[in-house]
């Protein structure tokens, strides 16, 4: 008799296993690091998760298989189907058990599983709905939008191999919402193959004439033109400027030094690394950072910026306020040196070192006022602000002008 290998037997199974959930979490945070670090595999440090949770070895027998074996780096695809169906079934399971709350944890969760999907031998999307049932409808939400997002060009890390994937769970989906969704997306998307797979003729009514092959042809190429008018610039996300006034005052207080002194530290001994993408499209721009400790991914934002929206975005050299930086100094010093000349003139009645001092201070405001007022050169590395007309400020760093001038051209031109 051949094995039910379904989602449902797989549930029924753990139903009745005595560490089953304690599975499904293993499955779940190993596969949500594999997607946070953007690997293939799952391997990496299931020896270790599974010791934290009192797992043995022997615990993951299943009659798909055994959970931790199958989850050893290559072992998975070597398993056969029925792993497969396994561990992405204790995926959905691990999903379930912790459930995303929000439509913005909901829309990090459907990005990391359908890069599962797409990347790995894990395809957690066709065990949602027997894992989750109705709570499954915000997950798939957020996989039409991952869609949206895409066909638009504004999703670069799932690209359009994650749309294809995509389309195809959620037309495989037996959730309404998701047939709803499916619907929805096959008369809003221009890619002709997720149209195709989302259930509709590409280029005709749902249920009309397919399309002939010259219009079909034109239709893919407006929609790799769509993708392909996206502008990227790669840096670092950085802190937004301040006023000079602000930075005047955290340098007086001394804010500026400890401020600067902990990243640095951190950049030094613990690698805190912010990389950031500016994706620039007509609809508006994308900002996908992620914060990285000791080379590790520990959190990933992705910030979008409607066009409607964006008060300003503006290119500056990488350091723009270096006069107003070294005008501070120059005058810190002049300061220092200035008034100890004179504190020694005034004890010592001497009016050469009074007259001394007093020159020292007014070269060190002078040169303050030089250095404050000088344009930085606009070569090397610069850095994009973007100031919405609601929200936070953002700005990428250590970006190449050539780049963040092309991207802010696509800008002007939309």
């Amino acid at each position: 008799m051949t094995q039910d290998r379904s989602p449902h037997a797989v549930l029924d199974e753990l139903a009745g296993h005595a560490r089953g959930d304690d599975l499904a979490r293993l499955v779940h945070t190993a596969a949500f690091a594999a997607a946070d670090e953007r690997r293939a595999s799952l391997g990496d440090g299931v020896a270790e998760l599974a010791e934290l949770s009192g797992l043995k070895v022997e615990d993951a027998e299943t009659s798909f298989g055994n959970v931790i074996r199958a989850l050893e780096r290559g072992s998975l695809e070597a398993s056969g189907s029925a792993a497969r169906v396994l561990v992405s079934t204790l995926l959905a399971r691990g999903v379930a058990l912790s459930p995303p709350s929000g439509a913005e944890a909901e829309g990090r969760v459907a990005e990391a599983l359908v890069w599962l999907s797409t990347h790995t031998a894990v395809d957690a999307l066709s065990a949602l709905d027997a894992a989750m049932e109705e709570r499954s409808a915000g997950l798939w939400r957020a996989v039409a939008d991952r869609v949206r997002r895409v066909d638009a060009g504004v999703a670069p890390g799932l690209g359009r191999a994650g749309a294809v994937i995509a389309a195809l769970a959620l037309q495989g989906s037996s959730s309404p919402t998701a047939k709803e969704e499916a619907a929805g997306l096959a008369a809003e998307v221009r890619d002709p193959v997720v149209k195709a797979l989302l259930g509709q003729p590409v280029g005709g009514r749902a249920g009309g004439s397919v399309e002939k092959a010259g219009d079909a042809g034109a239709a893919s190429a407006e929609a790799s033109g769509s993708a392909g008018d996206a502008a990227e610039v790669t840096g670092e996300l950085v802190p937004p400027p301040r006023h000079p006034v602000v930075v005047t005052l955290l340098a007086v207080t001394g804010l500026l030094l400890v401020a600067r002194g902990g990243r640095l530290l951190g950049r030094v001994l613990l690698r805190y690394r912010r990389p950031a993408t500016l994706t620039v499209t007509s609809r508006g721009l994308t900002v996908r950072s992620r914060t990285e400790l000791f080379g590790r991914t520990v959190k990933e934002l992705e910030t979008h910026i409607p066009a409607e929206n964006l008060a300003r975005a503006a290119r500056e050299v990488q350091y723009p306020r270096a006069g107003l930086y070294a005008g501070l100094v120059a005058l810190g010093l002049g300061t220092y040196v200035g008034v100890s000349l004179f504190l020694d003139g005034a004890r010592s009645g001497s009016p050469e070192l009074l007259g001394m001092g007093a020159l020292v201070l007014a070269l060190g405001a002078a040169l303050d006022f030089a250095l404050s007022h000088l344009n930085a050169g606009r070569k090397g590395r610069c850095r994009v602000v973007l100031v919405p007309r609601k929200g936070p400020v953002v700005a990428v760093g250590n970006a190449v002008p050539a780049a963040a001038d092309a991207a802010l051209g696509r800008l002007i031109r939309s």
